[in-house]
């Protein structure tokens, strides 16, 4: 029963912080990847905290630290995967201008340094044009799987510390 507890949590998780992200952008309009990710993030680490603490309450205090890893394991590895395939889709199908805006910006920044061809900027240009996608999914993933793998760690160390004080 943890197993799918922990999964759901998981996957409540990840809507939620789809739904949040999608709020911030299109109604508050605030920057993709401002403020807001702090917010993000706190929602991140409640719903890892949330599948800790239900793992306990279901399977008691007697498990130790590699079963509650494992449940906070399975509740931030489905929310990593419905971001990076959030992300995928969002700037693949509803946001390509985010991309070409930053392309924009960076072809700016290189011909004010003055020592750069057109040329050398266009291939840049079209560098990143190639890379955008990949390095994107990667950082997403990346923070995700850290973020998670640090909080559930971290949950579970003061969960067995305060079982450990109580006996």
């Amino acid at each position: 029963m943890g197993k799918l507890k922990a999964a759901r949590t998981g996957m409540i998780t990840g809507l939620a912080l789809v739904l949040l992200t999608l709020f911030f952008f299109y109604v508050l309009k605030w920057p993709l990847f401002g403020n807001e990710q702090y917010v993000i993030y706190a929602v991140y680490t409640a719903g890892i905290l949330w599948s800790l603490l239900s793992f306990r309450k279901i399977n008691g205090d007697d498990k130790k630290f590699k079963e509650f890893f494992s449940a906070g394991f399975k509740t931030f590895i489905v929310v990593t995967l419905i971001m990076v395939v959030f992300y995928f889709i969002y700037f693949k199908f509803f946001n390509t201008a985010y991309k070409e805006e930053g392309i924009a910006i960076n072809n700016q920044l290189l011909a004010k340094e003055g020592n750069h061809t057109a040329v050398e900027i266009e291939e840049n240009a079209n560098q990143l044009r190639k890379i955008f996608m990949p390095m994107m999914l990667g950082i997403t993933t990346f923070r995700y799987l850290v973020l998670g793998a640090l909080v559930t760690a971290v949950g579970t160390g003061f969960i067995l510390l305060k079982k450990n004080n109580n006996k």
